[in-house]
């Protein structure tokens, strides 16, 4: 994906934002309920245990609410960027075209036939196009929520600056 793909993606995910109305005071709590608010049905967030082989996160859509589904195990941050990455999936109204298999179907809905949840949803992989616009989705948020990377001072901002550079 080229640079200028990238600032495509980044204009018209900040233009997506422009239209949700975000509140100026957020944080992840209050930027869910919003989302609930403006899709006018409820958003589950849900901690469930998953395996290395499974997904960090899913976010599914039924006719009643959106659940977005995230590794129980992970730290407090990844935790954070997973349910954003999901809620840029939202946002963006992508539809996955992949394979969910049956064990991680149990996994997300351990009462309900996996066979079934797999039918339904279907839904586990994305575009490459849709995973960089959820990323930047993500990035965008986590900078309005303030939960961007934190400032460092001295040695550490050197080491994070010349860090920062070597992926450019």
């Amino acid at each position: 994906m080229s640079r200028r793909d990238l600032r495509a993606i980044r204009r018209a995910c900040a233009d997506l934002l422009a239209g949700l109305d975000l509140p100026e005071r957020l944080d992840l709590a209050a930027l869910c309920e919003h989302l609930a608010a403006a899709r006018g049905r409820p958003l589950h967030v849900v901690p469930v245990p998953m395996r290395a082989s499974e997904p960090c996160g899913l976010w599914v859509a039924t006719r009643e609410a959106d659940f977005i589904f995230y590794d129980e195990t992970t730290t407090r941050a990844h935790r954070e960027h997973i349910i954003l990455h999901e809620i840029g999936h939202m946002i963006c109204c992508h539809r996955g075209g992949g394979h969910l298999d049956e064990d991680t179907a149990a996994v997300f809905f351990p009462d309900i036939d996996p066979g079934l949840v797999r039918d339904m949803l279907a839904r586990k992989d994305y575009s490459d196009e849709q995973e960089q616009q959820a990323e930047v989705m993500a990035y965008l948020l986590a900078r309005r929520l303030g939960s961007a990377a934190p400032r460092h001072q001295g040695l550490a901002a050197r080491i994070a600056d010349s860090l920062d550079h070597s992926t450019g």
